[in-house]
Order: C-alpha cells, then structure tokens, then sequence
C-alpha cells in the first residue's frame, strides 16, 4: 500500500447523518492517515493544546450543572468530552469559525443542544475533516476545497427508517446510568414515537431535503459513496475508494478492511449508534417500517428528483394491504393524530431522544437562545430557564478564554518557527501567559497544560 503524496495528505468527507457517515470516515481512516509530523509546528501546537483546552470546558459545564443538580442526573457523554467532539461545520455566516456542537442533559429536568464557535483551522486537528453540513460552504472555501472530498449517500427513504430507529449519545450515557444499560426493544418504541409524530417527520424530510439540494449543486467535487454499495460488495466499493484517495491496493486488502470494521460500532463513547448484533445489511428495511403517509411528504417536498440524481428506484406508494403490524400500528396513529408513547412513560427518554438537530424548525416547543460571541444554545427543553441562563452566560466567558489562547497560538508561534531558541521563548511566555486559566479548573488540567507545553516546546529542537 503505497502513501498519497503530499498534496493529498487530507481529505473532506460530508454526509447527511445515517447515511454510512461513520462507515465512510473509518474506511479513509483505514487507508492512510496522515503523520502527526507533517503538519506545520504551529498546527501540532494548537492540536496538542486542543486536549487540555477540551478538559477545561468539559470540566466547566460538569462543575456547573454538578453545582445546581446530584453529579448523576448530570448526563454528558464523553463523545463530547474533546473540544472538537461532536457535530461540526463551517458557519456559513463567517467561514472564520468552525462550530462544534455538544448535548447536555439533566435528568428530570431537560436538555439542551449548544453550539460552540471556534478558529476554522481547528478543524485540521482531524486528518478526516468531516460534517454533516452546508456542502457548498465546504466548497467554497479558499483551504477546505482543496482537500480531496468525499460524499456519504444513502436512499432517503432508508435515511428516515434509521434516523427513526437511532439512540442518540445523551440517551445511550442515560440509558447505561439509569437503566442499567438495557436497550432491549427502546429502538422500536422510538422509531414509533418519531415516526407516528408527522410534523417531526416533515422536519426531518425538509431538513435531508435542504441537503440533498445544496449537495447536488456541488456534487461534481465529491467523490460520492453509497452507503447500499458498501453494503452489498464491500470490496469493490473500498478499492474504488482508495483509488480516489490516492492509494494503491488490491481488492483482497480492501476485504480485509471490510472484515476489521463491518457491522461494528465505530463511534467509539457513543456506543449506541449502532445496532447491537446486527451481522448485515439490508437496503430495503425501511419498506417494513415507512408508511405511504411519509413517503406523500418525501414526494411533496421533491424527493425524486434526488432518487433519480443519485441512481435510486422511483417512489412507489405501498400497498396498504401488505402493510408489516408496525405499519398498521403508526399508520393508524397518524390517522387518528395519537402519537404512539408506549414504553417510553419515562419522560427523559422521550426528551432526550427527540431530534433537537437534523430537522427543521417546527411548532414543538423549545427555548432559543441568542448567540453570544463564542457559543450559543440552540435548542432547549429545559425546566430551570433561569440556571439556563446563567449557564449560557458563564459558557460563553470559558468559550471567551479558549479562543484567545488558540488565536494566541496561531499567531505567536507562527511568527517564530522554525527558529528554535525564538520558538522556546515564545513557549514560555505563553506559559506564564495562559497557566492561570488552565489553572481555575483544577489541578489536574494545569499539570496536563504543564506537561503539553513541555512537548510543544520540543518541536522545534534542533
């Protein structure tokens, strides 16, 4: 297997969420990854500060939800735990900043979505820069549309089956803490509590729609990926994807990968992404769970233009006498306006899992924020508006701090590399500089801030 060359060291990878996202990014990571050492000294500096700077705000939110509630109701997976930990995306607004986006719940109480704004060249950390969003943003930016880029793509009908059938991160840590750890069949009764629920639905068709649209305007620069192909001949699609990615393989190397990673959870802390015990793939399950009602909303917002685009089957209503009992059960609910809650009488798992990203803005009922300068939240369910107030306050001056010690970073060490003795005073000053704010959140993370500085200060040793 022969390395990329240089010009090819990183890739982009987009995709709607469920659509082999994940299978997509872990297949380039099994190619080729790139060397920590090429990137320039300045970029491993803010990468290697990234780890003690993700504890600070990690630390922040625990230390205040820990203040208002019991440490156990205080739900925030560790997928979430690194500063670039969870969904990101270039804002479209100042391509200047990345945004990352983190899940926080309190047991009895609610949950929230916050968005956290930071320097785009963070984003570099990742070898695999990837997102589920705003493609022509993407594309259109001067550093990221020189990256060779990749495309997930799945049916959206079998999107919708499995966006209805997921367990998000927060409802995974809350089911593993109070309900020890028992999935049982809490993925049936979700997908019937989304699916039974139509203007959820039809804020989720919308928003697959909006991508799938600004996609197919800039899908010429992507080298697109089916999620159907990688399922059913795994070998050929991995091999025609190392070819796009610059790498020299054969088809039994390609089926080796396939081997290592097929039909395995590959989101590491968020253990519930994928379905326990699944040992295949089928393209056509969500003919079983998809009533005709939720196809007519796919169809009325223009859905087989995509089908057709992207080398799907045609929409085909179903017919209603061959209708699975699930069918019957959410079609008659729809019918009737009942939205189906059994199994779910514990209310934190209907909060917790309900789809407050990937949908459109609907009637249901969530508190919004205003952006501050560094992050805002999104969407909340949340009883205690006024400690959600506070918390908003608070985050944004920890976000405040974050920032300027990476926008210090960037611009310090990158007037001094590769100038060693230049580059070591630097290094201390920043130090002296910034230890204070590391120090406000424990001990602990100003020893690991101690022991960063201790190799960023080594990299340009002669």
């Amino acid at each position: 297997m022969n390395d990329p060359s240089p010009l090819t060291n990183k890739v982009l990878i987009l995709g709607a969420p469920r659509t082999g996202f994940a299978l997509l990014l872990n297949i380039l990571g099994e190619l080729w990854r790139v060397p920590f050492e090429n990137e320039s000294s300045t970029q491993r500096t803010v990468n290697i500060l990234l780890h003690p700077l993700g504890e600070c705000l990690y630390t922040a939110i625990l230390q205040f939800f820990q203040r208002h509630y019991p440490a156990e109701d205080v739900i925030f997976n560790q997928t979430f735990r690194s500063l670039l930990g969870g969904p990101r995306w270039l804002d479209p607004q100042n391509t200047d900043n990345a945004c990352v986006r983190k899940y926080i719940g309190v047991k009895d109480v609610g949950d929230m979505t916050l968005n956290i704004y930071l320097p785009k060249h963070t984003l570099f950390y990742h070898d695999r820069v990837h997102s589920h969003y705003y493609p022509k943003t993407w594309v259109n930016d001067t550093e990221f549309s020189r990256l060779i880029k990749f495309a997930s793509m799945r049916n959206p009908f079998g999107t919708l089956y499995s966006v209805a059938h997921s367990i998000n991160a927060i409802t995974g840590e809350y089911i593993n803490r109070h309900l020890g750890g028992r999935e049982a069949d809490l993925r049936v009764k979700f997908a019937k509590f989304r699916l039974s629920d139509i203007e959820l639905v039809d804020g989720l068709v919308k928003h697959l729609i909006s991508y799938l649209k600004e996609f197919s305007a800039v899908k010429n620069h992507f080298h697109t990926v089916k999620w159907e192909d990688i399922i059913q001949k795994p070998a050929e699609t991995i091999h025609g994807i190392a070819v796009a990615r610059g790498v020299d393989m054969d088809k039994t190397a390609a089926q080796a990968i396939w081997d290592k990673i097929g039909y395995k959870n590959l989101t590491g802390d968020h253990g519930y992404n994928f379905k326990k015990d699944r040992t295949k793939g089928s393209v056509d399950d969500w003919k079983n769970y998809l009533t005709n009602q939720h196809l007519e909303l796919f169809r009325d917002h223009g859905v087989e233009e995509f089908l057709e685009a992207f080398g799907y089957d045609k929409l085909r209503l179903i017919d209603k006498g061959k209708y699975t009992p699930f069918q019957q059960e959410v079609s008659s609910a729809l019918d009737s306006g009942r939205q189906i809650t059994d199994g779910l009488e514990d209310k934190n798992l209907q909060i917790f899992n309900w789809n407050k990203s990937n949908v459109t803005v609907t009637s249901h009922e969530f508190k919004r924020f205003e952006k501050l300068s560094y992050s805002v939240i999104e969407r909340a369910s949340y009883k205690d508006l006024e400690i959600l107030e506070q918390f908003a306050a608070y985050i944004d001056q920890v976000m405040a701090g974050i920032n300027d010690i990476i926008d210090t970073a960037y611009r310090h060490f990158s007037e001094t590399e590769p100038d060693y003795a230049a580059w070591k005073g630097v290094c201390r000053e920043f130090s002296r500089d910034h230890r204070a704010f590391f120090s406000d959140f424990g001990t602990d993370i100003a020893q690991l801030f101690d022991q960063k500085m201790s190799i960023i200060e080594s990299i340009c040793k002669p």
